[in-house]
C-alpha cells in the first residue's frame, strides 16, 4: 500500500491512474497482495517440507491500526478500510501456524488523509497512542479466526520516542492490553517489541527513534540503553508489571506535560490538521499531552464535524432539561407530605 499506492516507500512511483484504480481487482494493490499470498503459500509448504515435524511454525506479520472517523462523512471511509483487514489472511488461512499482529496505534480518518487530533498523544512518527486498540484488535481477530484454533504473536508493537518518556508507559500499557485479551480467551504465544535499537525507517530515515537502545551516530555508533530497556528487562525477568513502576513512568510523563516540555515530531501537518505520509528531515516540535491514554482510561470522543457537534450539544441540552424536570417532580413529591402536615 505505502509503496504502490501512496508512493511513500522506496520502489513505488505510482501515477494518478494507478492510485485511482488500485482497489479494483486488477489494480496494483490487489495484484500485489495476490502475489504475496502465492509467495507465502509456496514458502510455507517448502519450510514444512524441509523441516522436522513440529520444529518450525510459519505465519505472517499482519499490520493493523485501530481506525476511527473524525467526522460524520468519514464513517464510510473507515468502514471501507475495514474491508482490507481480513481478505489476505482469509486467502492463506490454511497456510498459517500462527497469526502475527503488528500494532502501533490508532489513526483518525478525515477526508483522504489522517487527522492530527491536538488532544491525542502521538509518537514521533505520527502514530496515535491507544493501548485499548491492541486489546480490541486481538478480540476482533480472535472472533474472526476462532475456527482455525491458531495462537497469536504480537510481531511488532512499539513507539518512536527519543526522550523515552512516552515509551515506558506505552510498553507497560500495551502489555496490560495483551494480558487482558488473554484473560478473555485469546491465545497469545509471544510479544515482540519494536525495536531493540534505533533503526532506519523507509519513509522517515533516522529521524524517529524506536529503540530500547539509543544509537549515537556521531560517536562510532555507540549503543546506549534507554530507561525503557531496563524496564522491559525487569518485566521479562519477573513476568510481572509492578504497580509502582506503572505509576512512576506515568507520573514522569505527566510531569513533562504539565511543565510544557516539547519533543520532535516527524510528520508535516497542513493548515487543516492533516498529516502527510512522508517524513520530515527536520522535525517540528510538539508538546506532550496531558490526556490519560492508559489502558482502560482513554475516553473516546464522538464525531468531530460541525453537524455532529451540534447534535451532541442539542442532545446535552435536552438531557439537562429532562434531568431538571425530573428533579422538580421529585422535589414536589418530597414536599407534598410536608405541606399536608403543616
Amino acid at each position: 500500500m505505502l509503496t504502490y499506492c501512496a508512493g511513500a516507500w522506496p520502489g513505488g512511483n505510482p501515477d494518478m491512474l494507478e492510485v485511482a484504480t488500485s482497489a479494483l481487482p486488477t489494480g496494483v494493490f490487489n495484484q500485489t497482495m495476490k502475489w504475496i499470498a502465492i509467495a507465502h503459500t509456496k514458502a510455507y509448504d517448502y519450510i514444512h517440507e524441509k523441516s522436522k515435524p513440529g520444529s518450525a511454525i510459519v505465519g505472517v506479520a499482519h499490520h493493523v491500526s485501530f481506525m476511527r472517523p473524525y467526522g460524520l462523512f468519514d464513517v464510510a471511509a473507515v468502514s471501507a478500510n475495514s474491508m482490507t483487514l481480513f481478505p489476505f489472511l482469509d486467502c492463506i488461512s490454511d497456510k498459517m501456524d500462527y497469526i502475527g499482529i503488528n500494532y502501533y496505534g490508532q489513526e483518525v480518518i478525515c477526508g483522504a488523509g489522517l487527522k492530527l487530533v491536538e488532544t491525542d498523544e502521538y509518537s514521533e512518527s505520527g502514530r496515535g497512542v491507544y493501548p485499548d486498540g491492541l486489546f480490541r484488535v486481538l478480540l476482533q481477530f480472535d472472533e474472526r479466526y476462532k475456527h482455525l484454533n491458531l495462537p497469536f504473536i504480537i510481531t511488532e508493537n512499539g513507539v518512536s520516542d527519543g526522550a523515552d518518556l512516552i515509551r515506558q508507559p506505552y510498553l507497560l500499557e500495551h502489555l496490560l492490553a495483551t494480558y487482558a485479551a488473554m484473560m478473555m480467551g485469546v491465545r497469545v504465544l509471544g510479544y515482540l517489541f519494536w525495536t531493540i535499537s534505533d533503526n532506519w525507517e523507509w519513509a522517515d530515515g533516522y529521524g524517529p527513534k524506536f529503540g530500547l537502545v539509543a544509537v549515537d551516530r556521531a560517536n562510532d555508533l555507540a549503543r546506549i540503553p534507554r530507561p525503557s530497556y531496563n524496564l522491559f528487562s525487569k518485566v521479562v525477568e519477573s513476568g510481572k508489571i509492578m504497580r509502582e513502576d506503572r505509576e512512576q513512568v506515568w507520573g514522569e510523563l505527566q510531569t513533562a506535560a504539565k511543565e510544557g516540555k516539547r519533543r520532535p515530531f516527524y510528520r508535516s501537518v497542513n493548515k487543516y490538521g492533516l498529516m502527510y505520509a512522508g517524513g520530515l528531515d527536520e522535525p517540528i516540535w510538539r508538546p506532550y499531552i496531558k490526556r490519560d491514554w492508559r489502558f482502560g482510561h482513554y475516553e473516546m470522543e464522538g464525531l468531530q464535524d460541525p453537524l455532529s457537534r451540534l447534535a451532541r450539544y442539542l442532545l446535552h441540552l435536552l438531557s439537562f432539561k429532562q434531568k431538571a424536570e425530573t428533579q422538580r417532580e421529585s422535589d414536589q413529591l418530597t414536599l407534598e407530605p410536608l405541606i399536608a402536615n403543616i
